[in-house]
């Protein structure tokens, strides 16, 4: 537990100041109701990440640049330290989301049609699409299927 008292010691005597300048330029255009939860968040991931370099014995002022690099990216990738954000993040792949195209109303439109999953098109054979009433229409007209998909 002492060696962590003194890493944070060594983390705000060492790179504190820094840390907070490089967060301040880098979320200085973001509105100001969230400028400070991302400056905290952003510090929280450096300590982070300085802690995870003196675990894996590696010396976290020689990394201190890349780790700040790569926290202003995952704060503004919406990320959290403490897993993933209350909103989910719809073009990350984990999410499991599909894109869909949007009317000027905000109502989604079937881009799919060939999803099984896709809730527009009706796959079941009862929607009214009788294979029989095909079969008796292609036998009146004196086609043959391969015609008829021919066409």
């Amino acid at each position: 537990m002492s060696e962590f008292r003194s890493e944070q010691e060594r983390f705000e005597t060492v790179a504190y100041e820094r840390v907070l300048k490089v967060g301040r330029r880098a979320f200085r255009r973001w509105p100001e109701h969230r400028r400070e939860d991302a400056l905290a968040e952003y510090v929280a991931m450096v300590y982070s990440t300085w802690i995870c370099n003196v675990e894996k014995g590696k010396d976290p002022v020689a990394l201190l640049g890349p780790n700040m690099h790569f926290a202003i990216l995952w704060v503004r990738y919406d990320r959290k330290i403490a897993g993933r954000a209350r909103t989910p993040d719809v073009f990350d792949y984990r999410a499991g989301f599909r894109r869909q195209q949007l009317d000027g109303q905000g109502h989604a439109s079937a881009t799919d049609r060939g999803d099984p999953q896709n809730s527009w098109v009706n796959w079941r054979t009862d929607a009214g699409d009788d294979p029989a009433a095909l079969a008796a229409a292609l036998e009146q007209t004196g086609l043959t299927l391969d015609d008829w998909i021919d066409d």
